[in-house]
């Protein structure tokens, strides 16, 4: 059965959002659990920065024949500030990547005792596999890897949630903070687009059509939502046994047996890999973008070049992971999430403000 562009795209970019913080439940828990009843309206509004973001940059990216990242930042940016927040940008994309090795590393540790090293390292040479196939690769992972990820971690949410064994809407604790509920969903949503719009721009080439775009965008940013719903639920209900522990959902799917205990780890698994993959995509298709070599056989487009750019990336990422899974979302993230609001607005402003010649 022939898949359409934009369920291509919508897999791709949807897959970028599912990494270690997420499926581990710990983004969750901060940003959205943490205010009560009102975190699930928080949820359905990062979704919808999601995917009104995402379709806003394919159509820049068809309308103005742009397909790398580098090229939609000078484009709505201009050619001095452009090339700054590009080179911030893809300096959090590498960071997020060496989050997900460390995310790998840990739960390699904890949950099949090998060292943090070989877990890091494991991921990191199935990246590398991927990353030689370039864009086929990355589709072809996602592609298979996504549905699974969707399905298995809305099946665990709800799963959880309606089998627990206390009458299960009184659980659900009040709100607090006033609006700043909101303030966090834009963060959260912000700091996650800073890596899934690179991520899109690369796959732009696909958005062959108006509708390619919207369903990329639109369809994408909607599944997060379903899913993140779905996996915010059980975390209310487990708020006051969870609230220090690193993976949440760990805690939670051990009192479930085996059956639910590994379909979550496999889940996690795959949160880890799609998104490690995609976020080295992004930094080596930049790579790509930049490199002016005189030798033709390192020509930026040559598969030699990419190979060896890869193994670099990849080898970069399993030695910088050391630093640690929680400093690198304690003290990287929220910094990158307030940087981004400026991105996304003029993003949205140009995506849906400027018209179409077409």
């Amino acid at each position: 059965m022939k898949i359409s562009n934009g369920l291509k795209i919508a897999a791709v970019y949807g897959s970028v959002f599912l990494g270690a913080g997420f499926a581990s439940g710990q983004e969750l828990l901060q940003y959205f659990v943490e205010f009560g009843r009102v975190g699930l309206f928080g949820i359905i509004v990062a979704g919808l920065l999601f995917a009104f973001t995402g379709w806003a940059v394919l159509r820049i990216c068809r309308r103005e024949g742009i397909s790398n990242y580098s090229g939609l930042m000078k484009h709505i940016l201009g050619e001095r500030v452009g090339p700054i927040m590009e080179g911030l940008v893809v300096g959090f994309l590498f960071c997020l990547f060496v989050a997900m090795l460390a995310g790998a590393g840990a739960t390699g540790r904890e949950a099949f005792g090998v060292p943090f090293t070989v877990g890091a390292l494991v991921v990191g040479l199935i990246v590398f596999l991927v990353l030689c196939f370039g864009l086929k690769g990355i589709v072809k992972i996602n592609m298979i890897l996504a549905p699974f990820m969707l399905l298995g971690g809305i099946f665990i949410g709800l799963f959880t949630f309606f089998t627990y064994t206390t009458p299960v809407f009184f659980s659900f604790f009040g709100t607090s903070f006033a609006a700043a509920w909101l303030l966090s969903a834009v963060v959260y949503g912000s700091y996650n687009l800073v890596t899934g719009v690179p991520v899109l721009t690369a796959t732009s080439e696909l958005a062959e059509t108006k509708s390619d775009a919207a369903v990329g965008g639109l369809l994408g940013g909607g599944v997060i939502t379903i899913l993140g719903i779905c996996m915010a639920l059980p975390l209310f209900l487990y708020h006051a046994n969870i609230i220090n522990l690193e993976i949440p959902f760990l805690y939670i799917v051990f009192g479930y047996g085996n059956i639910v205990r590994w379909l979550y780890l496999g889940v996690l698994i795959s949160a880890l890999l799609t998104t490690a993959a995609c976020n080295a995509f992004a930094v080596l298709e930049w790579l790509k973008g930049t490199k002016r070599p005189k030798v033709a056989d390192f020509s930026p487009h040559s598969k030699k070049f990419g190979n060896k750019a890869a193994a670099w990336v990849c080898l970069l990422g399993v030695a910088a992971a050391h630093i640690g899974f929680s400093n690198i979302i304690i003290f990287v993230y929220p910094l990158f999430g307030f940087l981004g609001l400026f991105k996304i607005l003029v993003i949205l402003y140009y995506g849906f403000g400027v018209k179409s010649p077409a």
